[in-house]
Parts: C-alpha cells; structure tokens; sequence
C-alpha cells in the first residue's frame, strides 16, 4: 500500500501534513489553530478523530500552535523529541511519547523514525515514514544540510522538503537585519539553491514526487522554488513530478489519468 500525502498547510503562517500509510494516518505537525485543522482536514475527507499519531518536528508556533487542543480534544499519541514535547502542557503528558533520532518508533505496520535538523529551535528534527517497501521523507526548518540528512531521506519515494527563500529577495527585502542573518544562518531556514542541492542528492528512479514547502511569503516566489528544483532535477536526469505546498488551503494533488 503507497502512503499518500496530502500537505494541510505550509509557511509561517502554519505547518501540517497528513500522511496516510498501512491504514494509519499521521499528522506532521499542528501549526494551525485546531478549528482550522479540523477544517483541512474535512476538506480533504478525513475526520480528526482517525488520526493515529500527531509527530512534531519542533517547537516553534507555526508547528504546534494547536497540538495541545488537538490531542486534548481527541486523544491523539503525540511522537516528537524530549525537548519539543516539554513545550507542551504537562497534564496531557500520558498521550507523549519520545522519540530518539536513530531509534525508529513503529504506529501500527509504519514504522517513525526521526533525524536531527540544524534549527534555532532545541532538537528540531526531520521524519522519515517507511510502510512496506514505501518512504516519505520530512525536513523542514534546517538552515543547512550534511550527510546524515541525505542519508536520512536516501531513496524515499515522496520527499517534502523546505525551499524557504531567494538568498535576493531576502538580502533586498524589508527584514530588519538580525531576522535576515538568522533566516539565513545554518540554524535558519534552507535557501532555494541549498534545498536544490539537496534534493539533486536525493534524486534516485524511484523519486516520484517532491513537495516544495515552507515558501516564505516575502522572501520567495514559487517560480524561483520552481526553476531552482528544475535546474537540480536536470542536473540528475530526474524527472519527478515538483508541487509547491500551500498556505492557505489543503494541497490536493490530481491523480494523473491514464494519457488516452
């Protein structure tokens, strides 16, 4: 069984992606206010209460401004790192569980495992999600990739991955200047040239679809995302199908039809 992702919400604004594998559904952050969620999560036909597993990436608000609503509201098993789930209210900690980078967790048949990210916010990781022979990987809010990150999303089918600015626009831009450095420090966010550099790592025949997220609203335009993902995909002879993860609404995806 394929997983299949559907991103609810990316950018600062708010982070969340369902992903459906092995008859199980986790969530991939809960940055936007749980009405909101709830709603995205209509839209796209599922109810809040299917959800299996909420996975946190780190603490920051556009990543778990609703969690604590969501899991008080339905149940949900929280999987996310000591540090971010101290972030969180303590009478809900029955529902946390820690994960370690290095030591996958298993929800059912898909199996979590979580790797460490460069960000300014304590242990901020990334997921990989493997059901079957199937991977998704995750990995947003890094101001810089090594090894262990291209290890970490090695040979996944599905690789969502953050093109947060044109180092341009941001330099141009009306950022007061300490903002500008820490977007564009190694503990900020990935730039569009480093996120292609990543990705043309990451390019392997069985990459079938990127998601391009965690656009910054000022700082980036989808074309240059678009073009920078491109010029990689060329550069590696990959031809993966590219779709910018959006803000505002849920991110659905058309099943490709058949060419007659």
């Amino acid at each position: 069984s394929s997983i299949q992702v559907t991103p609810l919400a990316s950018g600062s604004q708010g982070n969340s992606v369902l992903v459906e594998a092995g008859g199980r559904s986790l969530l991939v952050d809960a940055g936007l206010p749980v009405d909101a969620l709830e709603e995205r999560l209509a839209i796209v036909g599922k109810r809040p209460g299917q959800i299996d597993a909420l996975l946190l990436t780190h603490r920051h608000r556009d990543h778990i401004r609703g969690a604590a609503d969501f899991v008080r509201r339905y149940k949900t098993r929280v999987l996310s790192t000591r540090r971010t789930l101290r972030s969180l209210p303590n009478d809900l900690h029955r529902r946390y569980h820690a994960v370690v980078p290095g030591t996958p967790r298993m929800v059912g048949s898909v199996r979590v495992a979580a790797f460490a990210l460069s960000h300014d916010a304590p242990d901020t990781v990334g997921f990989r999600i493997t059901c079957e022979n199937d991977s998704y990987g995750h990995a947003t809010d890094l101001g810089r990739f090594d090894e262990s990150v291209v290890s970490a999303l090695h040979r996944c089918r599905v690789v969502y991955l953050e093109f947060n600015h044109d180092r341009q626009l941001l330099d141009q831009g009306t950022y007061p200047p300490l903002l500008k450095r820490r977007i564009a420090s190694d503990w900020g966010h990935l730039a569009n040239d480093s996120a292609a550099a990543l990705l043309q790592q990451l390019c392997w025949p069985g990459l079938e679809h990127v998601f391009l997220a965690h656009l910054s609203q000022h700082n980036n335009r989808p074309e240059l995302a678009l073009d920078a993902a491109r010029k990689a995909m060329i550069a590696a002879k990959a031809a993966p199908r590219l779709t910018i993860a959006r803000q505002e609404a849920p991110t659905q995806v058309p099943v490709a039809l058949p060419e007659l």
